[in-house]
């Protein structure tokens, strides 16, 4: 008898550890019972879940969850949709999340971690939705953090000896507690990127001396209408800011300026903007904000995709021109066949004609006194514009 209860109580134990543990040990969807060890889906805030190393996990569109502490191994990741939302723990209930070597977080939905974000060795955080540590941030010696996007820690940051914090893309750490930071800790982004309720360090770090944001952003927006592109954003605070750039790309890597807006100076109240795109290129096109101090220095904020999907049309300017001066062509849309451009008089008579395949096309303007008609064709496009030469 003594033999037999023995065991029945290591087989009680057993039991025990494996239904408060869960593990994630494949790549693919979180909801999928097969990506689990032994089918066991993290979704209890009173199991812990663990990652096997290199392993993605993706929360899916309308998916929500509550699960306990989340611990990563090596080079583990996990994405949350855009309408997919994770807690960590609850109100009442904090729960950790620990990442581990080479490991990474996007985060588009919600996420929400009721204790402590700790990060073990470097950690990426991407984020384009919501990201909220209720708890503090903690980082063990020698630790590194990526951040694009909002984080909001409602704690402390706490970091050992040599950690490094690498803000990029427009992204912003707010810490409402208080920064702690040991030994040659290195905080690398724009001025006021990383803002806290107060800050001490340790020699040789720089996370107390980042200086204070000139413009604090409260949006940057672009948006389509029929016929241009209608551009504004909004500050909440100005600290010696002498202008805006508002620039434009048709791929997202080479900017061009579009209209300078002069800034408000110093303000402590929210100011408007607005300035519009009113020759926009039908497809994507990039948007993006900069602004320049009074001393010349910048800040870039984030970049804004816009699809237009307006009527094709072609412009063309200066008119009136003078004889000697180029005439610019220029096409809303990247022409998929070569273009012919004819040029006419008000007889019907051609005065010239070539072909392009560009979408602007300068042309040197050596004609008299009078109205001129420039015809435009392709298999798929063609138009007409009216001109004069003084």
């Amino acid at each position: 008898m003594k033999s037999s209860f023995c065991c029945f109580l290591i087989v009680f134990c057993a039991t025990q550890v494996v239904v408060g543990q869960a593990v994630f040990n494949t790549t693919g969807n979180w909801e999928t019972a097969g990506n689990w060890l032994g089918s066991n889906i993290g979704d209890d805030i009173t199991e812990d879940i663990t990652f096997a190393n290199n392993r993605a996990a993706l929360i899916n569109n309308g998916s929500t969850y509550t699960v306990g502490n989340i611990t990563f191994g090596n080079s583990d990741g996990l994405t949350i949709n855009s309408t997919g939302i994770l807690n960590v723990g609850a109100s009442g209930i904090p729960k950790n999340f620990t990442g581990g070597n080479g490991s990474s977080i996007t985060v588009t939905g919600t996420l929400i971690i009721w204790g402590d974000l700790i990060v073990v060795n470097n950690l990426s955080l991407n984020v384009s939705g919501t990201l909220i540590i209720k708890g503090n941030i903690q980082m063990d010696n020698g630790a590194s953090i990526s951040v694009t996007g909002s984080v909001q820690v409602d704690g402390d940051f706490i970091a050992g000896n040599n950690a490094n914090v690498t803000i990029s893309g427009g992204g912003h750490i707010n810490v409402d507690g208080t920064v702690t930071v040991g030994m040659n800790g290195n905080l690398t982004g724009p001025p006021g990127s990383f803002t806290a309720g107060g800050c001490s360090e340790g020699g040789g770090s720089n996370f107390c001396s980042g200086g204070v944001l000139p413009v604090e952003l409260l949006f940057f927006k672009a948006t389509a209408t029929v016929t241009q592109i209608y551009i504004t954003w909004a500050t909440a605070s100005e600290l010696n800011s002498d202008f805006f750039i508002v620039e434009k790309s048709d791929d997202g890597l080479i900017f061009k300026t579009l209209a300078k807006v002069e800034a408000q100076g110093n303000s402590t109240v929210k100011i408007n903007y607005e300035t519009i795109d009113e020759k926009p290129t039908i497809g994507k096109t990039y948007y993006r904000l900069k602004e320049v101090d009074l001393d010349g220095k910048e800040t870039v904020f984030q970049v804004n995709l816009v699809e237009f999907t307006g009527l094709r049309a072609t412009s063309v300017y200066p008119s009136p021109i003078a004889t000697g001066q180029n005439l610019t062509l220029e096409l809303n849309f990247t022409p998929q066949f070569p273009l012919e451009v004819s040029l006419y008089d008000l007889s019907g008579r051609t005065l010239e004609r070539l072909i392009t395949k560009s979408n602007l096309t300068e042309l040197p303007v050596q004609l008299s006194q009078g109205m001129y008609i420039i015809r435009v064709s392709s298999p798929d496009y063609s138009s007409m514009n009216k001109f004069i030469v003084q």
